[in-house]
């Protein structure tokens, strides 16, 4: 049996024919135009934090070193 959901946006829960949704390419999760967070190069994501994934992922974070290197 075929499954049916509802396209809503995750960010701010519109419905409706008359709104254009796309997939986030990281979490698959759909959003609308008004709510896609652009970042670089024109590519649109769902949140900041699927943008950093995408850009950064594997990669360590600068910030996360709170110790002095005294060399």
């Amino acid at each position: 049996m075929a499954e049916v959901y509802e396209r809503v946006c995750v960010t701010c829960g519109s419905t409706g024919e008359s709104v254009r949704f796309e997939q986030c390419t990281i979490c698959n999760h759909l959003y609308c135009l008004d709510c896609a967070y652009k970042a670089g190069h024109g590519r649109r994501f769902c949140s900041p934090e699927c943008a950093r994934a995408y850009y950064f992922a594997g990669e360590t974070d600068d910030d996360e070193d709170t110790e002095l290197d005294d060399d």
